[in-house]
């Protein structure tokens, strides 16, 4: 066995830190008048240094000016938080279960997973922020659609659609604590 339970549960741990700090974050990013300095501010004074040469931020201060440019950098910096709450967890869940199937006789933690009401919608959401944040089913993902999970249906008509910040990110949260919850019953290896 490659990992323990412990691990697993302790990289959980870390990401609905991670995504709830995202989160946490947005607020100064959308919202700059209540707070001194402003995001703003700090990012037009803000430099790094990177191979020699000084980066400047000053180009995200210009964006963070404008309310519309501010909610797009918002959402598009959780979206990037989503990818990292859902697929990571779910290639951790896999690789724990096939790797205990193969250590065990019982050979049944997969086929658990598998059979789980937010698998193949995960596995669908997985794929879709995995690549360029739309969904493009595979033929094997056409055949199951629609699919619901939680109130939320995947239908044939969202391919080549966008997963959006304010469709998915409470969505996401809820996906990745089925997964938790799923990680926290697993047998220990």
């Amino acid at each position: 066995m490659r990992v323990a339970k412990t691990a697993v549960l302790e990289w959980f741990d870390k990401q609905e830190r991670s995504y709830r700090l995202a989160l946490l974050c947005t607020y100064w990013i959308r919202d700059t008048a209540p707070y001194k300095p402003s995001v703003s501010d700090t990012a037009r004074g803000l430099r790094m240094e990177v191979r020699g040469q000084w980066l400047s931020f000053a180009d995200l201060a210009d964006m963070l000016e404008q309310q519309s440019s501010r909610d797009v950098l918002s959402s598009d910096f959780v979206l990037n938080q989503l990818h990292a709450l859902i697929r990571a967890p779910f290639g951790i869940l896999e690789d724990y279960c096939k790797a205990y199937d193969k250590a065990e006789s019982t050979r049944c933690l997969w086929q658990k997973m598998q059979a789980t009401s937010w698998f193949h919608f995960t596995r669908i959401v997985r794929n879709a922020i995995s690549h360029n944040f739309h969904f493009d089913y595979k033929p094997k993902d056409k055949r199951i659609l629609p699919i619901t999970w939680n109130g939320t249906t995947l239908s044939p008509e969202m391919e080549g659609q966008p997963i959006t910040y304010e469709l998915w990110h409470k969505r996401g949260y809820e996906l990745f604590l089925e997964m938790k919850a799923f990680a926290e019953l697993l047998p220990e290896a």
